[in-house]
């Protein structure tokens, strides 16, 4: 169940609740009048079921609740309740299918947008997954795959184009090509390094390993992966399950190609550089094109049933 907290000054509060009270899959409201000190109004609690929650949250944005008091959102792990067990059969779809638009934003103004920490990221697996091509290492490449937060860009700018929101889409792409800049700054600095200290070889021979070979060889396989990774990434947003996130991290050539720019840079291996270069553009294309259709897919869905929900009262 999703629980709703809603701050209603009292010229509002009796419709508010009579819309609440109105919907099957609305369960437990509670009024307390007078609770809110500033915005001076009443305190309206509910829970309601996931598949509707969204619904519900427009119908009390149009009321204007949003400027004259305030609407939080959370999600209940649990709820002992039959009225709850109610609501949520009322509710039309399936409960692990539903998607609280509302919460989608949030995270993604949490994780899509650039800030010190997610370029700190973006460095630290980019030197990660350079070691890893330097020791032909596929399980720490792995790792450094799973650390890059490079999805959450990407979903900020499907966001912004679905929902023609400027700042997401043009944030998230500014986070994308800051985060892997720093990725390619900080693999070749990491790398040169190595080679000035006598850790890592004077020379590096692509043709004799496996991950570089591959990493700078991109072909239609990187843009079905990649593409169905944009795809799966996006409902893994949508429907808040994150752990399938890490699967999605763990099969893009992103890091690991911006890292072998770095690692070839390094050694002056322009035809590396030149093919690292290729899949990483390929992989971004590929997976900003189907998180954004995928994200269309789900918000046409979402209007239209909002649509003829309202036009049959």
């Amino acid at each position: 169940m999703i629980h709703l907290r809603v701050i209603a000054p009292a010229s509002h509060t009796d419709a508010a609740v009579a819309l609440l009270v109105d919907h099957r899959s609305v369960a437990n409201v509670v009024v307390v009048r007078g609770a809110a000190v500033d915005p001076v109004g009443d305190m309206i609690t509910c829970d309601v079921a996931p598949e509707d929650a969204s619904y519900i949250v427009g119908d009390l944005r149009r009321m204007g609740l949003v400027q004259l008091g305030a609407i939080d959102i959370d999600e209940i792990d649990s709820s002992l309740s039959f009225a709850s067990d109610e609501a949520e059969r009322s509710a039309k779809g399936n409960s692990a299918d539903a998607v609280i638009w509302e919460n989608v934003e949030s995270r993604i103004d949490n994780e899509g947008m650039i800030s010190a920490g997610m370029v700190a990221l973006f460095a630290f697996a980019g030197v990660i997954a350079a070691v890893a091509i330097l020791i032909d290492s596929s399980p720490i490449v792995v790792g450094a795959m799973a650390l890059c937060p490079d999805f959450g860009p990407i979903a900020a700018f499907s966001i912004g184009a679905v929902r023609r929101n400027p700042r997401h889409a043009r944030g998230g792409l500014f986070a994308l090509l800051i985060g892997f800049a720093a990725g390619i700054l900080a693999s070749f600095v990491a790398v040169t390094l190595l080679v000035i200290s006598g850790v890592a070889p004077e020379s590096f021979d692509a043709s004799g390993n496996t991950l570089a070979q591959t990493i700078a060889a991109p072909n239609i396989y990187s843009v079905v992966v990649a593409a169905c990774a944009g795809a799966a990434g996006m409902l893994s947003v949508t429907l808040g399950k994150s752990g399938a996130l890490v699967g999605v991290a763990v099969s893009i050539t992103t890091i690991p190609a911006a890292a072998d720019i770095g690692l070839a840079l390094s050694y002056s291996d322009w035809e590396s550089v030149e093919g690292a270069s290729l899949q990483l553009g390929l992989n971004i294309v590929s997976l900003l094109i189907a998180a954004t259709l995928m994200l269309a897919f789900q918000r046409r869905r979402f209007d239209r049933r909002d649509n003829v929900r309202r036009a049959t009262g």
